[in-house]
């Protein structure tokens, strides 16, 4: 969610500041975001440096351009269309904000001093020599735009195998979907490997070996990226090609079925948390869940929700930005008619504002993104109806990302009108969005758990498969 900026300006010095080192922030994007910047300073003073986005597991983003003028510093990063402008306050302080389409966030960092970057092995993640083939792949899209770099493993004995392609979730993700130290697909295909199953799984665009732009990038463009994995997949011997399925977590248990609601020939697909709810509930919920967090009552988080709700509805018939202003402002000035005055004073709610931030802000931001855009304006739900292969959906009742009672009730409904060969709903008791043990279900206790996948749910995925698959019982 965007928020209005403060912009300040530090005075400038006649000598240019020492910006190499590494840089820490967070961002208020609808939820805390923490970003690391890396600057290296050259021996013609000019600077090179690769930024990382821990909470997307996005790590080694390439810097295209950082421009150095006194005090201030400017990094762009193309391939997102994202533009960090900034004006040093002292030594260890950049002062600045976070432009990405529409949105303008405010963005301070913070210079970190002799920073060790340390990866902790998670007891769950697998390390050689494995049991099993694990083999280190590259393949392109049809008109090569894209090459892909993924691992493939495989049992060492037998023919051909059921083979399940694992798509990540929402932002730049490496083939393991490491975050916060865990690796969840790596846990999952070392699981599913021993069971007998071979297993892709695949670099986002524009990490490890992938490529691609991310500009104006939408669910529809991943959704095409799994495509290229399935062809791929579709020239090895040793993939039973009447056996491929995919297995999404998050966005990509939404991407799952619009990719199989187009290849008939896909067996299963596995659904983990996937927001097949729509973008727009996510978002709303998501929104509500901080406000409590924040301590605002029920009664204004509930006329909070009604109220974006209402916004979010008018992106699917907007031209653009100017008309859906126009439109923001009539719905806004409509809901503020009917509140009390405890609900606009608990929600900070002016002629333009709300919690603290403009209403055309917000909504431009979100806008703004092609990405979040398509997110809101999509109808998962009708891409699951077309779908009629075999599906598991299974998510934590302590999931505070993608919420498992609306969101297993929308998959529930919906394949039980369409015939689905084989089709099941889980909720596991106590588990979080990554499908561990929580406590809160909050991201921020995501690192704190040393558990990468609950060994109740590998068993619910890989039992699942074992009798709709394999008819296994």
């Amino acid at each position: 969610m965007a928020l209005a900026v403060l912009f300040f300006t530090a005075q400038l010095t006649a000598q240019t500041r020492d910006f190499s080192g590494t840089w820490q922030g967070t961002m208020n994007a609808g939820r805390e975001i923490t970003i690391l910047f890396h600057f290296i300073k050259g021996k013609d003073a000019t600077y090179s440096g690769t930024m990382d986005v821990p909470l997307q597991s996005a790590k080694g983003i390439i810097i295209n351009k950082i421009t150095v003028t006194g005090d201030s510093l400017v990094a762009t990063i193309s391939a997102a269309n994202i533009v960090f402008k900034s004006a040093a306050t002292n030594d260890s302080t950049l002062d600045g904000h976070w432009l990405q389409g529409g949105a303008n966030l405010p963005l301070v960092l913070h210079h970190i001093v002799q920073q060790q970057v340390a990866e902790i092995l998670k007891p769950q993640t697998p390390v050689p020599p494995f049991a099993y083939n694990s083999d280190s792949v590259e393949y392109d899209n049809a008109d090569r735009s894209v090459h892909f770099g993924a691992t493939f493993t495989s049992p060492k004995t037998g023919g051909s195998f059921p083979t399940a392609l694992l798509i990540t979730g929402s932002g730049q993700q490496d083939r393991d979907e490491t975050i916060f130290g865990h690796k969840p697909f790596a846990v999952l295909a070392d699981y599913l490997t021993k069971k007998g199953y071979a297993v892709l799984r695949i670099d986002d665009r524009g990490i490890g070996k992938t490529t691609g732009t991310l500009k104006d990038v939408t669910s529809a463009d991943f959704a095409a990226d799994v495509e290229a994995g399935i062809a791929y997949l579709k020239t090895r011997p040793d993939v039973d090609k009447s056996k491929i399925g995919l297995i999404g977590h998050s966005e990509g248990g939404a991407i799952a079925p619009m990719v199989a609601a187009k290849h008939p020939e896909l067996n299963f697909i596995v659904l983990w948390a996937g927001p097949l709810a729509g973008g727009l509930k996510i978002n709303v919920e998501q929104n509500g869940y901080s406000l409590q967090k924040a301590g605002i009552d029920d009664a204004s988080v509930n006329a909070f929700k009604q109220l974006h709700t209402k916004e979010l509805m008018l992106f699917d018939k907007a031209a653009d930005v100017s008309s859906l202003n126009i439109q923001v402002k009539k719905v806004y000035g409509s809901w503020k008619e009917k509140q009390p005055d405890s609900v606009l004073n608990n929600l900070h709610a002016t002629d333009t504002a709300i919690v603290g931030k403009s209403i055309y802000a917000i909504y431009d931001g979100l806008y703004d993104l092609a990405w979040m855009r398509f997110f809101i304006i999509h109808d998962f739900a009708a891409d699951l109806a077309k779908v009629h292969c075999n599906v598991l959906a299974i998510n934590g009742d302590m999931d505070k990302q993608v919420d498992a009672a609306m969101n297993l009730h929308v998959v529930d409904s919906v394949l039980k009108k369409n015939g689905s060969h084989t089709y099941k709903t889980v909720v596991l008791k106590g588990l979080n969005h990554l499908m561990q043990p929580a406590t809160t279900g909050d991201v921020a206790e995501y690192a704190t758990i040393d558990i990468t996948i609950a060994p109740e749910a590998l068993k619910t995925i890989g039992d699942w498969l074992d009798a709709a698959v394999l008819g296994k019982k």
